[in-house]
């Protein structure tokens, strides 16, 4: 019995120094960490998503609560048969609008290459008219010199014909002679006169060819109307593309989907809340330290996390800032300390943690958890 009472006694010794030893590693653990389970996370930013500027019936939700997003992905889309329609007509008004001011351009294009040939060729053929024309009167002037000496030499024929002077094949000759310096005279007049006609037909065809350049001015004017018109369909058609963008909701930040405010075939209007996406990175975690706690607590103070939801998972975090008043401050039934009468209740003041390590993407809003604050050396 006796050795059993010494096995008992020094067992009981053991436990006893082994609780001392667990003891003072608590107390010292509670001197250097400020410890609470008042730990929630929380966010200063919540961004809701709406449709801007246009209404409609939602057609499709991409995603659900929890669901993480990334920007620039399409999380909602309304039914938007009407802007598509709308975009459409458009693109067909600007084509056929282009189309036909491209070939009115080309129609002028070949006008006044046509214009420039043919005024060009004109003006050519009449120097060249006028140059042949001018050397027919040359030779008429000279044919009509070379008649005026064969009528007086004629003349003289006749009169020495009279006095039997010269043969009547002399008379003859000479009547020859003049018979076709007159035929000669007569053909060059008809050339001229033909040319002249010639050239006349000439000064009207040029006068056309300038006229028709009238016709270039007045497609210039459509053409000018017609980019006009262009400008108008194309302001149209950009705005129009921009609403039939707005038919597509897009997130605009990486983070996760914390409230789903509607359903697919929901009618919403401009402004209507779809979507609440919470940004990871402007996560944090609220500590309500108690007052009774804060002795060592400053701002840089490193804070080990554990958070219910994930008790496998470790965080780090630092005390980026303590809040000026306590909790109670805010709270929705205040106090009322105005007779004096009140329990003495540890405060608990505001603390905000920043988390710096760990997987920052499985944070949620809302979730609880332990804190732990090291304290720093006063």
């Amino acid at each position: 019995m006796n050795s059993k009472k010494k096995k008992a006694v020094l067992i009981l010794f053991i436990l006893t120094i082994i609780l001392l030893i667990l003891l003072v590693r608590f107390i010292y653990h509670r001197m250097r960490y400020a410890v609470t389970d008042a730990v929630f996370v929380k966010t200063d930013r919540m961004i809701y998503l709406s449709f801007p500027k246009i209404s409609g019936r939602i057609k499709n939700l991409y995603k659900n609560e929890g669901d993480y997003v990334k920007a620039g992905e399409v999380v909602a889309e309304l039914d938007c048969r009407d802007y598509d329609a709308r975009v459409k007509q458009l693109e067909n008004i600007l084509k056929a609008s282009k189309e036909k001011t491209e070939g009115i351009g080309i129609e002028k294009d070949w006008l006044v290459g046509d214009i420039k040939y043919r005024y060009e060729k004109a003006l050519k053929d009449r120097e060249q008219l006028k140059a042949e024309l001018q050397s027919l009167r040359d030779q008429r002037f000279a044919v009509e010199a070379q008649l005026k000496l064969a009528e007086k030499d004629l003349e003289r024929f006749k009169k020495l014909f009279d006095e039997n002077l010269v043969s009547k094949r002399d008379l003859e000759n000479a009547e020859t002679q003049v018979q076709i310096l007159r035929n000669t005279k007569s053909s060059l007049v008809s050339k001229e006169n033909s040319i002249s006609k010639k050239i006349e037909a000439l000064d009207k065809e040029i006068d056309l060819i300038l006229n028709e350049k009238k016709k270039v001015s007045q497609l210039d004017r459509v053409i000018s109307e017609s980019l006009s018109t262009i400008e108008s369909i194309e302001a149209q058609l950009e705005e129009a593309k921009i609403y039939q963008n707005y038919c597509k909701l897009k997130a605009p930040i990486d983070g996760h989907i914390a409230k789903k405010f509607h359903s697919e075939g929901d009618v919403v209007s401009p402004g209507d809340p779809i979507y609440a996406i919470v940004d990871p990175k402007e996560i944090y975690i609220l500590v309500l330290l108690e007052e009774n706690k804060m002795k060592g607590v400053k701002r840089g103070c490193i804070a080990n996390i554990k958070l219910d939801a994930y008790p496998n998972e470790k965080f780090e975090g630092m005390v980026e800032e303590i809040l000026p008043a306590t909790a109670a401050e805010f709270a929705l039934v205040p106090r009322d300390i105005s007779a004096g009468e009140f329990t003495k209740l540890a405060q608990r003041v505001p603390v905000k943690i920043k988390v710096t390590k760990g997987n920052i993407k499985l944070l949620r809003v809302g979730l609880g958890g332990e804190v732990e604050i090291k304290r720093e050396d006063q």
